[in-house]
């Protein structure tokens, strides 16, 4: 799976894994983490998340990644925001007070452009195959704050009755993942399948969905 993949997706819109409203996991969840994590949050592969929006309500500053601009140009016309784009090295970045989005390459951000004490991630770690995911990890431990702490939700199914993404990841491979340098939680674990008639249609008969809080060692 390459960046032209996701490149051609946002050209066709082909974009199911949007949510048109705020994830009820991030409304139910992101006041438990302490209020170090919630000052400033960085939302990795974050789309045209209206989640950002919410995070910025709630007072946090937020910093997203993304590689299409397709998606960031999208985010700022139907939230009539004004984000200025400047040039830089790898990336392009489009501010405004409180808000910064990344366009570009995930893993060549550094711990400058970032500089983030907290992070969301609803659909990045489960976009990606099994083969990306410990590179994922270690450039996420690499750009955040050594005292950050964050959400991750990812989901569990059937594999044989679909092909992501998004993906399917077993608390034992959150375990293997992230247990050397973070503080594991589960904070939530339901299955969600009847919001989700697309992913039945797909060919699933279950769909579990965990919350996880993870703090840094």
């Amino acid at each position: 799976m390459d960046a032209e993949f996701w490149h051609e997706r946002w050209r066709k819109q082909e974009i199911g894994f949007h949510r048109e409203q705020v994830h009820p996991q991030l409304a139910a969840h992101f006041h438990q983490l302490n209020d170090t994590a919630r000052q400033r949050v960085f939302v990795p592969l974050c789309g045209k998340s209206v989640d950002m929006i919410w995070l910025c309500q709630q007072g946090a500053e937020v910093v997203g990644s993304e590689l299409s601009a397709l998606a960031i140009e999208a985010f700022a016309q139907e939230n009539a925001l004004e984000l200025s784009p400047t040039k830089a090295e790898k990336h392009t970045l489009y501010a405004q007070p409180g808000l910064s989005l990344w366009q570009g390459d995930f893993f060549t951000l550094t711990p400058e452009q970032i500089q983030c004490t907290g992070f969301y991630d609803r659909a990045a770690l489960v976009a990606l195959p099994p083969s990306m995911r410990e590179a994922y990890v270690a450039q996420l431990e690499r750009v955040l704050a050594p005292n950050a702490s964050g959400l991750i939700i990812t989901f569990e199914y059937d594999s044989a009755e679909m092909s992501g993404p998004p993906f399917p990841i077993s608390a034992d491979e959150i375990q293997s993942l992230f247990a050397a340098n973070w503080h594991i939680e589960r904070l939530s674990f339901q299955d969600i399948l009847a919001e989700h008639p697309g992913m039945q249609a797909r060919g699933l008969t279950s769909l579990q969905e965990s919350v996880w809080r993870l703090t840094r060692r």
